[in-house]
């Protein structure tokens, strides 16, 4: 009788392992669905950040060459691939500016070939993407920036993009601040702006953040969709020269809170790096299960 209760044991112990093992493996092995969020307030106006408009392109070329690494080896083999990688750049609207050209949005996308044959086309398509981001910055740069509405892309768009088959993975690339022109501000509802400016001096800010009341609106549950969220180039403001150490812990904390409330919980936040920092954090973040 003993015997005979070791070996069901055993049996189950072996059903749950290969149960887990099995899943983990079908996770590691689904497509990558790579979305970039490129913010297109006055982080980058030529007046106040001359240097961020060169600093972004670099960076978004860098995840279309990263993207291209993830697709190389499926290239490389041959055979067809049912659900491909996928990248795509998205730029959240602003409050009373036009909306981007059609011209450049659809070439914001881009699908790794199902074949081999179809590289020459995705290397056209990928040249195409490349050349539309410089485009982009030169459409917004001509156009006033009122604020880019991040949290309103949440709220209606953002489950567009995500497939609940994909490893999704969120680059955003902002200084951190949602905000807007403060007439805009006055009209919105709370917990659709940060408040960073008037909590920067209160002690209890982050509680505060983190209870709901000065936090931002949940808007969305996409815990079902398997997102790790990064967010590169947090610029903090200064006076006189000197930055506003404090804010990055705030800005931290608004958008920690407020990812999590929406079942994103695998987040990382980053100050301004150099070359070689920012391009060894999109590799890791692209490639990691």
């Amino acid at each position: 009788m003993k015997r005979i209760n070791v070996v069901v044991v055993m049996y189950i112990l072996f059903l749950i392992f290969f149960t887990a093992s099995h899943s983990d493996s079908r996770v590691s092995d689904a497509p990558v669905n790579i979305i970039v969020i490129i913010d297109t307030s006055d982080r980058v106006s030529e007046e106040k950040h001359p240097n961020q408009r060169e600093r972004d392109i670099d960076i978004l070329k860098e995840i279309v060459d990263q993207f291209y690494k993830l697709v190389e080896p499926t290239i490389r083999k041959g055979g067809t691939i049912k659900t491909p990688h996928e990248l795509t750049f998205v730029v959240p609207e602003q409050p009373r500016v036009p909306d981007l050209p059609s011209e450049i949005v659809n070439k914001l996308t881009i699908m790794a070939p199902k074949k081999r044959s179809e590289n020459p086309e995705f290397q056209k398509k990928r040249k195409e993407l490349t050349d539309a981001i410089s485009e982009l910055y030169g459409h917004v740069q001509q156009q006033s920036q009122t604020g880019s509405d991040i949290w309103n892309w949440f709220r209606s768009q953002a489950k567009s993009p995500l497939s609940k088959d994909y490893q999704n993975r969120i680059i955003c690339l902002s200084d951190g601040y949602l905000n807007f022109d403060i007439d805009i501000e006055s009209r919105r509802p709370q917990g659709t702006y940060m408040k960073v400016g008037a909590l920067r001096n209160d002690p209890g800010a982050v509680k505060k953040i983190e209870n709901g009341t000065e936090g931002l609106r949940p808007v969305r549950d996409f815990s079902d969709y398997n997102i790790k969220f990064l967010m590169l180039e947090i610029r903090l403001r200064e006076e006189g020269g000197v930055p506003y150490f404090q804010d990055f812990d705030l800005i931290k904390v608004y958008w920690e809170t407020w990812l999590n409330t929406m079942g994103i919980e695998d987040t990382e936040f980053f100050e301004q790096l150099g070359t070689g920092g920012w391009k060894n954090e999109i590799g890791k973040f692209i490639t990691s299960q």
